[in-house]
């Protein structure tokens, strides 16, 4: 997989006219007891896709923001746990976003291969998904969905 494509393949699904429909709620979310590992959350689905956040991850420094994304097929077999981990970099005054890494994880759930992502900074276009992934990690928006500990538990639980 190209490093540059999952951005741009984000970016051309927003822009399609609302292919993607992010999971954005206002309401207050559920109370989570605090934990010490990932707190995975739906967060935006495509046709073909669904995408998690792991709000644990949320990383604040300097005026930006880190989080991870998993982007899990909705045409896998049961018990196939492949998806794709990004690692996304946020400059939340600038609205600028960016993948920094991304790791393939494959059927088994062990991660097949990572790598490091060489994109530039974007502006995060309105509406986008990646305007989406900026109000998450900079803290003006949560999902109000349900919490799993993995991608795994996710997929598990029968991708709820």
């Amino acid at each position: 997989m190209m490093p540059g494509f999952v951005t741009l393949a984000l970016t051309l699904l927003a822009a399609s006219g609302g292919q993607e429909t992010p999971t954005q709620e206002t309401a207050p979310p559920a109370p989570v007891e605090a934990s010490s590992g990932p707190e995975w959350r739906r967060f935006s689905e495509t046709p073909t896709s669904t995408y998690l956040l792991d709000m644990a991850s949320i990383r604040n420094a300097d005026g930006g923001a880190m989080i991870r994304i998993a982007r899990v097929s909705k045409r896998l077999e049961a018990g196939d746990y492949s998806h794709v981990v990004d690692q996304f970099g946020v400059r939340c005054a600038a609205g600028e976003t960016r993948v920094e890494a991304s790791s393939e994880v494959g059927p088994d759930g062990e991660t097949a291969d990572s790598f490091v992502a060489d994109e530039p900074w974007a502006a995060a276009a309105r509406g986008s998904f990646d305007a989406a992934v900026k109000e998450v990690a900079c803290g003006e928006m949560e999902p109000n969905q349900a919490p799993f500990s993995s991608v795994r538990a996710w997929i598990d639980a029968g991708r709820p």
